[in-house]
């Protein structure tokens, strides 16, 4: 049986998928009103306006959409150009992002901000910042302008995360945006190995 060029490409994309407790990637591509809360879009139920997405298993607490729109231009270069996301102030309330199959390693995101801020993120074990701190991330800042400068940061930390903490951005100027988890490097490795060998047994039964 013989393997296509594309077969093999497929593998190398496909590699992700199998790092850590889980893999995801949310990138907030949906047009957002002003004020619409994430909530379960992500998660199998529905974010504040009642719309839906995929089920990627993440769910999100004190964290809006973002997209521009007639009235105003709020964010420029991001990753994935019609939404974002943002922690908006909820009274001192405390913002989540959870993960119940959990995440292993490391967390990817990119971020702009006006200012530099201190504990930004942080990981725990437990859904909504409960259990073992497993680490945390500081972000400086991008631009003293806006959303217009976006910048990709991993939060390393060892064990596995159910949440991820991100009070500390909480009515702040600053924008996330392509969250996702990070692959081990020893499974893509391995996927990545095996492609080559595929490619290589498909061009040796071809000659």
């Amino acid at each position: 049986m013989k393997l296509s060029r594309l077969a093999v490409l497929a593998l190398f994309a496909a590699a992700p998928a199998f790092a850590g407790a889980t893999s995801f990637v949310v990138d907030f591509e949906k047009t957002w009103d002003y004020g619409v809360s994430v909530d379960g879009f992500y998660n199998g139920g529905a974010a504040s306006d009642l719309s839906t997405g995929d089920n990627l298993g993440v769910e999100f607490v004190g964290v809006s959409g973002l997209s521009n729109d007639n009235v105003q231009t709020y964010f420029s270069g991001a990753p994935s150009a019609q939404g974002v996301a943002y922690v908006y102030d909820n009274n001192g309330a405390s913002a989540f992002m959870n993960v119940a199959a959990g995440v292993e390693k490391g967390l990817s995101f990119f971020y702009a901000s006006k200012e530099g801020l201190t504990g930004a993120v942080k990981a725990y074990s437990g859904l909504n910042g409960s259990g073992t701190l497993l680490g945390s991330i500081d972000l400086s800042a991008t631009s003293s302008t806006g959303f217009d400068s976006w910048k990709q940061m991993t939060l390393s930390f060892s064990g596995t995360a159910k949440s991820f903490d991100l009070t500390g951005s909480a009515g702040k100027e600053v924008g996330f945006d392509n969250i996702s988890a990070v692959p081990e490097a020893s499974t893509s490795l391995m996927m990545l190995a095996g492609g080559f060998a595929l490619l290589g047994l498909t061009r040796r039964r071809r000659g």
